[in-house]
């Protein structure tokens, strides 16, 4: 079994003070491997591309609102080629492009191995990151599992965040294991159920972090995420979440 690679989400430290350069300094004297940037973060490709190279970092994917596949797949291609992005993920459903049945969302999971093929004939892959609204029970099922099945496996796999996964109920190690191979990337994000909002640093709430990462683990996940979605202090919150996942890993 090969261990998985760390990451952030930089959406974790979006409200940090600090410049680019700084930033990416910071997180990798966290000790992380690589990140997921959001887009390519408000900068030209190429900016981005070469702050990640001084930091020591690897670009694991980038989040991609949906409306950007729709507008236009070809500037995204190119900006992504430059930026060297190996995986692009919907990261996110604005409410109106949410389906409300199972048909719904077989449509739009056919919509999104379109887009996989096309990636995959440019030499990128594509995922799918869910919240918590894709988990909600329908008749006959739920969202993610519909959109899912509708779209080949080779063409788009799935982004499973342990934090909202959890927070419908639901156990993130059965969800690792239940979706195996086709996770490609794992959110590490703990949460506190009664808490409002639940998110902490990874180790501090209820997530088995040791249970989520042996999944990882076993199931090939090359790269598990932390994230935060409001940190009160994003450096720290970065720190302490790396340091509980690599002691876990066996690389503290």
């Amino acid at each position: 079994m090969t261990t998985p690679a760390l990451g952030l989400q930089l959406y974790t430290v979006r409200n940090s003070e600090l410049p680019l350069d700084a930033l990416l300094a910071a997180v990798a004297a966290a000790g992380y491997d690589g990140v997921e940037a959001v887009g390519t973060q408000g900068v030209a490709p190429e900016q981005l591309r070469d702050a990640l190279a001084d930091a020591g970092l690897t670009l694991a994917s980038a989040h991609v609102p949906l409306t950007a596949f729709r507008s236009d797949l070809t500037a995204l291609i190119k900006a992504h080629r430059t930026l060297g992005t190996p995986l692009l993920v919907v990261p996110w459903l604005a409410p109106e492009d949410r389906p409300d049945d199972l048909a719904g969302w077989r449509v739009l999971g056919r919509e999104l191995d379109g887009y996989g093929r096309a990636l995959a004939e440019e030499g990128f892959a594509l995922a799918y990151h869910h919240h918590d609204f894709e988990l909600a029970a329908m008749e006959g099922g739920d969202g993610l599992t519909a959109l899912l099945e509708a779209a080949a496996p080779e063409h788009v796999s799935l982004e499973l965040d342990t934090g909202w996964w959890a927070a419908v109920g639901r156990d993130p190690v059965a969800g690792v294991h239940g979706w195996g191979r086709r996770v490609k990337r794992l959110h590490l994000k703990d949460l506190v159920r009664d808490q409002d909002p639940p998110w902490v640093d990874v180790g501090d709430g209820d997530l088995d972090v040791t249970g989520v990462l042996a999944a990882a683990q076993a199931n090939g996940v090359p790269w598990v995420i932390v994230e935060h979605d409001a940190p009160s202090d994003p450096i720290a919150t970065i720190e302490r979440s790396a340091a509980k996942a690599l002691a876990v890993l066996g690389r503290g």
